[in-house]
């Protein structure tokens, strides 16, 4: 069983053999983590004394991931940030010895960071990482991809690597609603509440670029087409009515893409907040995995915080941003593209 601790300045000097030993053996085995080659066990040392001092005056969190006895990985919380930066903290030096990794060692540490920086109230964690194995551990956790920098840094025998920049913002749980909307198929009698949510969201929002209003007949042939092609139209109802709904469709019509579905969801405007939302795209992911897709895929308005939050907590990761593609009410839009993984 993996074990992370937080190490304090006099555990990070005692534990600077192990460290030193984590950290010479990724880089023995190419990792680009600032280090050259020539690069040894005396370096690496060297290296995490002066980490050590950074954690004695507080400008370091150091975690440590134990195998029985064992340290098997290692990670930073770098605090030292510019003055207009009190909310932000970054992850550094993520390393896990090549014996010891795909035991869950790098996520649990990752974790770790998190709640080490959520309890001294940094909200905002950035990371940059050349390695597609983090990545993938990165991208599981909700952590969102930010850019991409080619030729950012050399591997330690010599030669260019790449480099992804990811961020992930700390938010406390959400707030439960008393009573979950009830989630079921759309009926074509709640059509006229579907096309009331549209029209409304068209007139007063930025949700649907378009400023056509739509009429039932329009709404009524959108339904049976998505029925026809095998794709759920998901109402939720309360007290009767419908106060929102969420559908998706194959993410682009070609069959490479067969695996892979964008979703759309709209709530009532006098609902929004109260949890609706967030009960649609849970019940939407569980259709999509249920139909073996691997990937869920939404496009949103990058003015439209909350919905950007309601997907970061359902596990969806930003993985680009186009923008001013769009434009409504006189303003240019940018449109954010998020993804979350499904198998």
């Amino acid at each position: 069983m993996i074990l992370v601790e937080r190490l304090d300045a006099d555990a990070a000097r005692r534990h600077v053999p192990g460290l030193a030993a984590v950290l010479a053996d990724c880089v023995a085995n190419g990792a680009s983590v600032s280090f050259m080659n020539p690069f040894g066990q005396a370096d690496a040392e060297a290296f995490f004394r002066g980490v050590a001092d950074k954690v004695a005056t507080g400008e370091t969190i150091l975690v440590a991931a134990f195998d029985g006895d064992r340290l098997i990985g290692t990670a930073q919380l770098g605090l030292d940030m510019p003055p207009n930066q009190p909310h932000r903290a970054d992850v550094r030096k993520m390393l896990v010895h090549s014996a010891g990794r795909r035991k869950g060692a790098a996520g649990a540490m990752l974790a770790r960071l998190e709640d080490e920086a959520h309890a001294i109230g940094r909200t905002l964690l950035v990371l940059d990482t050349a390695s597609d194995e983090a990545r993938r551990v990165y991208e599981r956790g909700g952590w969102s991809r930010c850019g991409f920098i080619a030729d950012y840094a050399l591997l330690p025998d010599g030669g260019f690597c790449d480099t992804i920049i990811y961020a992930k913002q700390l938010e406390d749980k959400p707030v439960q609603t008393l009573q979950a909307p009830a989630i079921r198929d759309a009926h074509i009698g709640d059509l006229p509440g579907i096309l009331a949510v549209v029209n409304e969201a068209i007139l007063t929002s930025t949700a649907l670029w378009t400023d056509q209003q739509e009429d039932l007949a329009t709404r009524e042939a959108w339904w049976r087409q998505r029925i026809a092609d095998g794709n759920p139209v998901l109402v939720a109802i309360e007290d009767g009515e419908v106060t929102g709904f969420g559908s998706y469709i194959q993410f682009r019509a070609w069959d490479g893409y067969r695996n892979a579905v964008e979703h759309s969801v709209y709530v009532r405007a006098d609902r929004r907040g109260s949890g609706i939302g967030a009960a649609l795209v849970d019940a939407l992911i569980a259709r999509a995995k249920a139909a073996g897709k691997h990937v869920i895929i939404g496009g949103i308005d990058g003015t439209n915080k909350a919905s950007l939050k309601l997907h970061r907590r359902a596990g969806f990761i930003e993985v680009g941003r186009m923008p001013e593609v769009g434009v409504k009410f006189g303003r240019r839009l940018d449109l954010v593209l998020v993804q979350k993984q499904l198998g």
